[in-house]
């Protein structure tokens, strides 16, 4: 747990003549000591045993409570805390450390209330404001957690951490601008900082400056301790002996996205182990993408040649809008298999249209949050359009399925779909429909490096690949990007869709 503050006492405390000092008074300055050492353990059993036996102290509860967000031990903190307010109300860190674990418990408005309190007892607490603002952020409200950022640095302009989150909120609210400047000021007062190289890059990304988000986007391996023990690639030219590891990193998509650029490499002479996630393996075999995938396992006891995260090799290959190196479809599937599912959706009558709606839930605690779709907003597509959906949505998010108000629509194999689990098999299946139409997820990339008609349904702040503006995009040019004009109103976007469907359908009839 992040963000957690040990309570000092006030001025004063402790400072008693030796002979009135109580036993527990001297026990508590002792703990207190031991935090200053680091001795965090030693400080926890000593507060342990002062709760235990009912010490009338604020800050026993509220130091072990701190001592045990520090551990994740969320709910006994929460307790605690709230036993040292009940003793002492008007400690601004008791209340922030309130906030924050309430805050990753999912009760935002406790939070917000709890950093609020300890605002009203000390306006001019940089961190409440900083803590304040990403409360609020996490809820939705950008403009009162861009305003609290702002006080917070008003207050600290040396707060790294403020700059950083004011640039995300900043970004995710549009103002790219803004948004680098925030990151640059953070650079100012720590250079080496990757996170804020990392955020810098993908507002640059975004906003289509490649050449400085590449580099900048290289710093997010520098957040991670595990790296393989050969010496990282930076794009010179390889000996005929050398052997260059490329490893997946991120999303299933981000490899589907760049996989691209391993047959190229190859083309160039250069000896290519590949190591992506196990359920890709199948695919990247059958499209020709590497012959022989590797597991993480394999790829750790390479020990000679060089190494390079997938998505650093745009970097150095120079990738651009005007250089995308692959655009071209880049993943074909063999006719058999193809077949095989031509045979099994040939009962329906209307064209087929794929769909994918869920994302990872994960992705949506991040940066991506709001890039999913609920399946029930895809209703107004099968008004007035004679057409059969498929769904191509799998794990999270397919339960939707089976409560939806068109539940009617799809395929009439839809069942067997399902069964299906591996990407080989989904991209013949993709290769069967008429259309592909998908929120940002690993089904856009699957349908667009096939070259499939495929349409995205973006966030009004979308991903950085995606860009700002057009419905094009240079990496699948058989894809078309429909943007949400306001933030969360995927109706508005639904409804352009479905005209577009009608209009779509009505050529082919």
């Amino acid at each position: 747990m992040q963000g957690i503050n040990l309570i000092k006492p006030k001025k004063g405390f402790n400072k008693k003549n030796a002979q009135q000092e109580s036993q527990d008074s001297a026990k508590e300055r002792r703990a207190l000591e031991l935090i200053n050492q680091g001795k965090l353990i030693e400080a926890e059993e000593i507060y342990e045993k002062l709760v235990k036996k009912g010490a009338c102290s604020h800050i026993a509860y509220g130091n072990l409570a701190a001592i045990y967000g520090l551990k994740g031990r969320k709910l006994e903190m929460i307790k605690l805390l709230r036993k040292a307010l009940e003793i002492q109300p008007d400690y601004p860190d008791a209340h922030i450390n309130l906030g924050t674990a309430l805050k990753e418990n999912g009760d935002l408005n406790g939070a917000i209330a709890s950093f609020q309190q300890a605002l009203n007892i000390n306006p001019n607490y940089p961190e409440a404001h900083n803590n304040l603002g990403n409360a609020l952020k996490k809820q939705g409200d950008l403009n009162g957690a861009i305003a609290s950022f702002q006080q917070a640095l008003k207050l600290k302009p040396s707060y790294l951490e403020a700059h950083i989150n004011l640039g995300n909120a900043l970004h995710e609210q549009g103002d790219l601008i803004a948004g680098i400047e925030c990151f640059e000021n953070a650079l100012k007062l720590k250079p080496s900082y990757p996170e804020a190289h990392w955020n810098l890059s993908l507002v640059q990304l975004l906003s289509g400056n490649y050449a400085a988000g590449w580099a900048n986007y290289d710093w997010r391996h520098k957040k991670k301790n595990a790296q393989p023990s050969t010496q990282q690639w930076q794009g010179e030219d390889l000996r005929a002996e050398e052997q260059l590891l490329v490893i997946s990193e991120q999303g299933l998509g981000d490899t589907i996205q760049f996989m691209r650029y391993i047959p190229y490499l190859q083309q160039k002479g250069i000896d290519v182990s590949f190591c992506p996630q196990k359920e890709l393996h199948l695919l990247i075999k059958a499209a020709g993408i590497h012959s022989n995938p590797i597991t993480p396992e394999q790829a750790h006891i390479i020990s000679n040649g060089k190494w390079i995260p997938l998505l650093s090799l745009p970097r150095y290959l120079g990738v651009n809008q005007q250089n995308p190196i692959i655009s071209e479809p880049y993943v074909t599937i063999k006719s058999e298999l193809i077949n095989r599912w031509k045979e099994i959706l040939s009962k329906e009558r209307m064209p087929i249209i794929g769909i994918n709606w869920q994302g990872s839930p994960n992705a949506e605690k991040t940066n991506q949050k709001g890039r999913s779709i609920p399946l029930e907003a895809f209703l107004p597509i099968t008004k007035n359009n004679n057409l059969s959906f498929l769904s191509l949505q799998k794990g999270y998010g397919s339960e939707q399925l089976y409560n939806c108000s068109f539940r009617n629509k799809f395929v009439h194999c839809q069942n067997q779909v399902n069964d299906v689990s591996d990407f080989l098999e989904t991209a013949a299946i993709i290769a069967n429909c008429d259309l592909i139409i998908t929120s940002d997820t690993s089904i856009a990339h699957l349908a667009g490096s096939m070259g499939k008609k495929t349409w995205v349904l973006l966030k009004k702040i979308p991903e950085w690949r995606w860009g700002m503006k057009s419905e094009k995009t240079f990496w699948y040019p058989s894809m078309r990007l429909f943007r949400q004009i306001e933030r969360s109103n995927w109706h508005e976007v639904i409804e352009r869709v479905s005209l577009k469907v009608n209009e779509l359908i009505a050529g082919q009839s």
